[in-house]
This record gives C-alpha cells, structure tokens and sequence, in this order.
C-alpha cells in the first residue's frame, strides 16, 4: 500500500538543519496520522468512530515508542541526527498515559518522519512505514 501525503514542498539539508526538532516532530505528527488513517479507511471500516479509535491506537506515544525502537536501527546516519536531536529536546509536557522515556522516543520518531516528509524522501518513508506495519512493496 502506498499511502503517504506528499509535500507541497521540497526543504534542503540546511534549511531543515535550522528547523526545531520539535517542528519536525510536529510535522511528522501529521503524517503518520494522516498515513494510519487512509490506512484503516482503506480497510473498509468506514464508521468515524471505528477509524477514530484504529487510528489513535497507533498514533499515541506509547506505540510511536514501540514503532521507534524498531526503526532505529535502520536509520541512516542524517535520520540518525534528528532522531537524536528530537529524543533529546527540552519537552514541557508529555501525556499522562505514557512515560518521558516513550515520549521522548515518539518525538524522535516523528522527528524523522517529519524530516522525510520535508526533504521529499518519500520513497524511504514508504520504506520504513513498510517495514514497521509489515507490508511488502
């Protein structure tokens, strides 16, 4: 299934290096949702609050965390530093369901999903959202 919103706009390697890792992570928020809901819709589930709840198991800290773990080792060296960079960011306030620990890996996943989505590099991103949801290309 290749289902990944595509960036109006392309970021160079120095435009996104200037970028929080906290505005990467919010991107990257919006795009993995945005990919699990056309995948659940794609499903054929097509009551709101059904896809609501598909989409928000797989959205919370606690399973970007579970999602991270796996991804990391896979990253390349520039995925690598913003992971890091985002794991490691000053955060004020994490959900109450999960620990600093998740939460912090779940910013550094969506950092990275956030920095591919920015610099055009879908067909990774499809590559790692593969890998992690089990699909074959």
């Amino acid at each position: 299934m290749e289902i990944l919103p595509l960036s109006p706009m392309t970021c160079s390697e120095e435009e996104l290096r200037k970028v929080s890792p906290l505005s990467l992570s919010f991107i990257g928020d919006a795009v993995h949702t945005l990919y699990i809901r056309s995948k659940e819709f794609e499903s054929g589930v097509l009551k709101n609050g059904a896809l609501h709840f598909l989409t928000i198991r797989e959205v919370c800290a606690e399973k970007q965390a579970e999602m991270a773990k796996i991804m990391e080792p896979m990253l390349t060296e520039q995925e690598a530093y913003y992971f890091k960079k985002a794991k490691s960011a000053k955060v004020h306030s994490a959900p109450g369901h999960a620990t600093i620990y998740q939460y912090n890996l779940a910013t550094g996943f969506e950092a990275v999903v956030g920095y591919l989505y920015l610099s055009g590099q879908n067909e990774r991103l499809q590559l790692i959202f593969n890998t992690l949801y089990g699909e074959e290309k």
